[in-house]
């Protein structure tokens, strides 16, 4: 990758005159995507953009609507398709509360395999770490508060897609594992059209709360280890490792944990302190999992609490807003969904499967839903993290899904040249013949405006 030099920018002040909206590790690196090779699939292509505007609540960072988060990207580019054609798939994943970008490497892997044998292009895989999470987190740190809202997420893959756009032609199929999924799905309610499909792993779309157990079981969450061994030991020995793929453990060894000093767990006085901790803090994750409702902000003007769960869990003083906002919009919900279910998620019992699959698409701007064709399901036996725990099934699952969507995704797009083609320039922006014999006055005489 060749690129011009960039001069040496500085960080933007804030109103009170000091440089707040950016960590203090601010360069003009952060602009320059970084390449390297760590697969042997893709090249890996890191970069580093500007978040949407605005949090979609204020006290998520330090400063308020005076700071700018930034958030870590990866872009993996097929080694074996360097000149990718039209139609060739691009990828839009988002992963789980809590686990950094790099543990679904491995699925990607597989699927890049089994798309490859099924000979359908794969132009590139993009996947960014939430802004308070992963990497993102890390260069965020200085400026991260307690008020993350899944949506910020969304709006942040909207403005990946919109910087990065010249290399994101469609198609463009989303890929979402739990919250992720979620996102991915309020994202594609947002603008309907701007994914042809998606494909939601054990997703977190839902009215009851299904955050509170994770929350409960993370709270206590051990987050220092006297090094990056000896975390590493504590994990295999772990029940719920252990039901992992191992390469995915390795990436969570890896990448999930980082070294210290951070900002929460400040330089040790013994030099030879190895000492890590968690890449995304556990309390960013529990913020993320959950928003109390007890705060008292100076103003009640602020109006951004929606205990919308709250009759679920009467007197309960947290709740998560997003997952229930869109499971009263699946009716509208206009791209393909593929839903792979783990068999043993407490998120994916009979009942809750039954609800998604018959809701999903049916309402008004929907894809039509199941009698459609347009929602399909594949029921896993594992648990929540069906990335984690079952790689090669999941890749199976993904690939039949993605191929079929590219066949008929073809074969719309043939149609719709063959049917726009055939008109002239002057019909393309003018109103038609029919349209002048029907929108006259006569035509609603003794008919009642439906406006």
């Amino acid at each position: 990758m060749f690129l011009r030099p960039l001069r040496r920018l500085q960080p933007p002040c804030s109103i009170f005159g000091v440089p707040a909206v950016f960590p203090i590790a601010f360069s003009s690196s952060f602009l320059i995507p970084t390449s390297r090779k760590m697969s042997s699939f893709f090249r890996e292509v890191e970069h580093t953009i500007t978040g949407h505007h605005s949090r979609e609540y204020v006290t998520a960072t330090k400063h308020g609507d005076e700071d700018v988060p930034k958030l870590a990207v990866k872009q993996y580019i097929p080694l074996d398709n360097p000149n990718p054609q039209p139609g060739d798939v691009t990828i839009v994943a988002a992963h789980a509360n809590g686990f950094p970008k790099e543990l679904y490497e491995p699925l990607w892997d597989e699927f890049y395999k089994r798309m490859t044998k099924h000979g359908v292009g794969v132009r590139c895989i993009w996947i960014a770490d939430m802004w308070n999470q992963g990497q993102s987190g890390v260069l965020n740190e200085e400026i991260l508060a307690n008020d993350p809202s899944w949506s910020d997420h969304a709006r942040d893959l909207m403005s990946l897609i919109n910087q990065k756009q010249g290399e994101m032609p469609h198609p463009l199929i989303g890929i979402g594992h739990s919250m992720g999924g979620t996102q991915l799905t309020l994202l594609s309610i947002w603008h309907p059209r701007l994914l042809r499909s998606l494909v939601l792993l054990d997703p977190v779309i839902q009215i009851p709360n299904g955050s509170i157990s994770p929350a409960i079981l993370s709270t206590p969450r051990r987050d220092v280890w006297t090094s990056r061994e000896a975390a590493a030991e504590r994990f295999k020995k772990s029940k719920f490792y252990q039901a992992w793929d191992p390469r995915v453990l390795d990436q969570w060894i890896k990448h999930g944990l980082r070294q210290t000093p951070t900002e929460l767990h400040p330089a040790d006085t013994d030099s030879n302190d190895h000492s890590v901790t968690l890449t995304t803090s556990k309390h960013q994750e529990l913020f993320t999992f959950l928003r109390p409702m007890y705060r008292n902000y100076p103003a009640d003007t602020l109006r951004d609490k929606d205990p919308a769960t709250e009759s679920e869990h009467p007197g309960y003083k947290f709740y998560r807003p997003e997952p229930a906002y869109v499971f009263n919009r699946l009716q509208e919900l206009r791209p393909s969904v593929l839903y792979v279910f783990g068999a043993k998620s407490e998120l994916s019992t009979p009942e809750r499967r039954n609800e998604k699959m018959k809701t999903t698409g049916v309402g008004v701007g929907g894809s039509g839903g199941v009698s459609a064709g347009r929602v399909k399901e594949v029921l896993l036996d594992c648990g929540h993290l069906v990335a984690m725990e079952k790689v090669a099934e999941t890749a199976d699952a993904i690939t039949e899904f993605v191929t079929t969507e590219m066949q008929q995704w073809k074969r719309e797009k043939q149609e719709l040249a063959q049917y726009w083609g055939n008109r002239s320039r002057q019909e393309q922006i003018t109103i038609d013949e029919k349209w002048s014999k029907e929108v006259t006055p006569e035509a609603l005489r003794g008919k009642k405006s439906l406006l």
